[in-house]
């Protein structure tokens, strides 16, 4: 059995990234990576380094981050047996137009449909 990650409220996602100044976005890419990683069974680059490549790269990593991690929600969607529905490049083109977070509001809510299907497939 699949073990699923928590179901966050997207709109608190933004909200709690503004009030923390976006350390709540760091956090968030934390949990979530690791979510992702221990669903599908695949070990990655761990959650912390993955923060840390974000700082020496100014942010740039961030970048690279939402795509990897878009294919990985895409890829689980699958499995859970939902339309792929990959949203990589939307995510890649939104974070080049400095709206990053809007990526983040897609991840989480397509995460939370993966949570809420995996539950709902495994209940005895």
């Amino acid at each position: 059995m699949r073990r699923t990650g928590e179901i966050r409220e997207p709109a608190l996602v933004l909200i709690f990234g503004i009030i923390t100044c976006g350390f709540y976005y760091l956090w968030w890419m934390y949990r979530a990576a690791s979510d992702i990683q221990e669903f599908l069974g695949e070990p990655d680059i761990s959650p912390g380094t993955e923060i840390l490549l974000m700082f020496i790269t100014c942010g740039i990593y961030a970048i690279y981050w939402d795509y990897k991690y878009c294919r990985k929600i895409a890829q689980m969607r699958t499995i859970v047996g939902m339309n792929p529905d990959d949203q990589s490049v939307l995510c890649l083109i939104l974070n080049f137009l400095g709206l990053g977070v809007v990526a983040s509001l897609i991840e989480q809510t397509h995460l939370n449909e993966v949570w809420r299907r995996s539950a709902s497939s495994f209940r005895p």
